[in-house]
């Protein structure tokens, strides 16, 4: 009798790629407490290219409705007392139907600064707004920037850091491992990024700042940029013209345990961010930080305690930044332990705490 008292919470989202707002929906309906509440994942596009069910918790209900109407029908037909929306499309789309179906309480996720929402955008989420429990943000900057864009009061939102499951502290041990399964020398420094491959993850940047170290002498080092996205080829033909092929690779895509278990220093060049979760996840592996002053990171890490920051674009200084930090042993260690102790504010298990208590 008790299982018929859950609530049911249906989580919806655009699809399930491999970006942080996915994975962190994920690791959402792992934590949260199945003696209170049954979730659902729910998305509403068309899946790419990925095995989904491999990655869907074994007790978790998976449903994709790519049409309004049945994303409607399962809302009513459930009986789901809940909805907790991420990302734009799901957050029209998916509020407008579950106030069309009643659905008690209504979440939404602002988890990023989207200074290029257009004007009916703005005006959409504004309405929905009105029928919304709360906007959850996942950085004080967001907070800001989206009350300012929507014009809605401060009690509309309620500041959620996005987070991640605290369980990459020991994956430095299996260096060599990973090293050996992906055909890389053992005996040079790692840079290392991971991202889409978009304009908003400012590659090109840390493709300027390569250069700029290779002309300032700077050797021993490789940088790897994992992801996958629209600026490959771009990215590709910068590489090619300034004599680069030799100090970065591109990898694809790889298990994030495997990405930081070789990253010797974790770099992150965004432009904007909200709270990077591959950051977040640098910061638990215990990986030395070179990152951009951008919404979000400079909540999470302190400008030389915890991290070196410097200004979003500036190739200049993010080549600096990364000379200091490789050639400066002692500098990486203390960085990254003071990372260590900083990532603890950002576990899955607060994060769900507060979508639990909303209700």
């Amino acid at each position: 009798m008790a299982t018929n008292k859950r609530k049911k919470v249906a989580f919806i989202i655009n699809n399930l790629g491999m970006g942080g707002a996915e994975n962190m929906l994920l690791e959402q309906v792992k934590a949260i407490d199945k003696n209170r509440f049954k979730p659902y994942i729910v998305t509403i596009l068309p899946n790419p290219k990925t095995n989904v069910l491999d990655r869907m918790p074994k007790d978790v209900e998976y449903w994709e409705l790519t049409r309004f109407y049945k994303l409607w029908k399962f809302l009513k037909q459930e009986k789901i007392d809940a909805v907790v929306t991420s990302l734009f499309d799901a957050n029209l789309y998916g509020r407008l139907a579950a106030i069309l179906a009643r659905v008690p309480v209504i979440l939404s996720s602002e988890v990023n600064v989207y200074e290029n929402k257009r004007k009916w955008q703005i005006i959409a989420d504004r309405i929905l707004a009105k029928f919304t429990k709360k906007i959850l943000v996942s950085s004080n900057e967001v907070l800001d920037f989206t009350l300012k864009q929507e014009s809605l009061p401060r009690s509309k939102f309620e500041l959620n850091f996005n987070a991640i499951p605290l369980r990459l502290g020991e994956v430095k041990r299996n260096r060599n491992q990973v090293l050996n399964k992906l055909g890389l020398p053992g005996d040079k420094i790692y840079i290392v990024t991971a991202g889409s491959l978009t304009p908003q993850k400012g590659q090109k940047y840390l493709i300027d700042a390569v250069y700029e170290m290779k002309q300032r002498g700077v050797a021993g080092f490789e940088v790897l940029i994992f992801g996958k996205g629209i600026l490959k080829d771009e990215l590709s033909s910068q590489i090619q013209n300034l004599n680069l092929a030799r100090e970065i690779k591109f990898m694809g895509i790889a298990l994030i345990e495997e990405i930081m278990a070789i990253a010797d220093i974790f770099t992150l060049p965004s432009l904007w961010e909200g709270l990077s979760i591959a950051l977040l996840e640098a910061m638990d592996a215990r990986c030395p930080i070179v990152a951009t002053k951008v919404s979000g990171t400079t909540e999470a890490l302190k400008d030389e305690e915890s991290a070196l920051l410097v200004e979003p674009g500036d190739a200049n200084h993010l080549a600096e930044a990364l000379k200091h930090v490789l050639n400066d042993r002692n500098l990486r260690e203390k960085l990254a332990e003071k990372a260590k102790i900083e990532v603890d504010r950002f576990s899955i298990e607060k994060n769900v705490r507060v979508i639990e208590n909303l209700l």
